[in-house]
């Protein structure tokens, strides 16, 4: 079954129970709106069509029947996610409930969204055709907009061009790309460490400096696809905070620092470099204030290939946060998570689940 076929309050209960399940009827109508009486109308052919999945009873009450929580069986669809790199495509598959099914990397020829989108379409139609997807997700290091246009697209060496509508008319399937962190913040809110708040961030560091956020369950996305960009930014020190915490400005001032050229991996190790990395801590601790004080998230994870610099250093960070909180609102929740760069990719597959999903 395409889930694109799905009426629309049937993608609807779907989509809320991929979020919120294991969950009872009486649950997805709580959250959804929609009657307790349609409940059994409305998920009984999903579960007929292997859509959903009854779990064992579980007693809401000390009286009463025992509900049978609902949720998404991850067979159901295959959907694919893409995380495009110069010169290379990091792809995906995964389940309707977000499980990875295995992840590839090609070399592509990626100098313009024309022959990127090529390249998909090759990667999707030979070597995932086995999988059938439904859907194609696709994470941009680029400011994308809601129409699917890129406007800005540097690190790519793109000036513009709609990428989705390229790869659905190469594959014949539906197309979803959006800037790279925007699409790993909503993964996360869905399927990982977001799950359960209305209200989320996540904050990037690696190669650049970025954040994503869901504000009331909404992934803000931003005129011409603009939000989050906060690496240009400026601390208190009056320096961006790309120059601060990006990977190779980070190893480029622990070096002169250490008066010795440093690699990456070297600078937890290494003494030298332990207050130029003390200052970045309390750097990430201003941008997490920041994002907090504008977004009022409950929640913000610190994630990227360049978290490792910070993960001993987690108390300055929180220390500067809760010295720039607002008055005696409470700092939000910090979670900290390593990624690699399928990660990336998981989020373009979950762009494609919730365009097979809208409703």
């Amino acid at each position: 079954m395409k889930l694109s076929d799905l009426d629309p309050t049937s993608r609807l209960v779907v989509q809320t129970v991929l979020r919120h399940g294991p969950i009872p009827r009486v649950g997805i109508a709580q959250r959804t709106g929609l009657s307790s009486g349609s409940m059994t109308r409305l998920t009984t052919p999903l579960v007929e069509a292997g859509v959903l999945k009854e779990q064992r009873p579980e007693q809401m009450r000390q009286l009463g029947r025992p509900a049978l929580p609902l949720k998404v069986a991850d067979k159901a669809a295959r959907f694919v996610g893409v995380k495009v790199t110069p010169g290379s495509l990091h792809a995906v598959v995964t389940g309707l409930a977000g499980k990875i099914h295995g992840n590839w990397q090609v070399a592509a020829d990626t100098l313009s969204p024309r022959t990127t989108a090529e390249a998909i379409a090759k990667l999707v139609t030979e070597s995932l055709k086995k999988y059938r997807p439904q859907a194609v997700g696709i994470a941009l290091a680029a400011a994308v907009g809601p129409d699917g246009e890129i406007r800005a697209a540097p690190l790519l060496g793109w000036r513009r061009g709609n990428l989705e509508q390229m790869v659905t008319e190469a594959t014949g399937l539906p197309c979803k790309a959006a800037n790279d962190v925007d699409a790993l913040t909503l993964a996360e809110h869905w399927v990982g460490h977001g799950r359960g708040t209305h209200n989320f961030a996540v904050i990037t560091v690696g190669s650049g400096v970025g954040a994503g956020a869901v504000v009331g369950d909404n992934l803000v996305v931003g005129h011409q696809g603009a939000a989050g960009m906060v690496g240009e930014a400026w601390t208190s020190g009056g320096r961006r905070f790309h120059d601060v915490l990006a990977d190779e400005p980070l190893r480029r001032i622990a070096s002169q620092a250490a008066g010795r050229e440093l690699a990456l991996a070297e600078l937890t190790a290494c003494a030298d470099a332990a207050e130029v990395l003390d200052g970045a801590a309390k750097a990430l601790g201003e941008l997490t204030a920041l994002v907090a004080l504008l977004l009022g998230p409950e929640r913000i994870l610190l994630t990227g290939e360049g978290i490792v610099h910070y993960t001993d250093r987690l108390h300055l960070v929180r220390a500067t946060l809760v010295q720039h909180r607002f008055e005696d609102i409470g700092p939000p929740e910090l979670v900290v998570a390593p990624h690699d760069i399928y990660d990336w990719a998981r989020g373009g597959a979950a762009l494609a689940t919730r365009l097979s999903l809208a409703y």
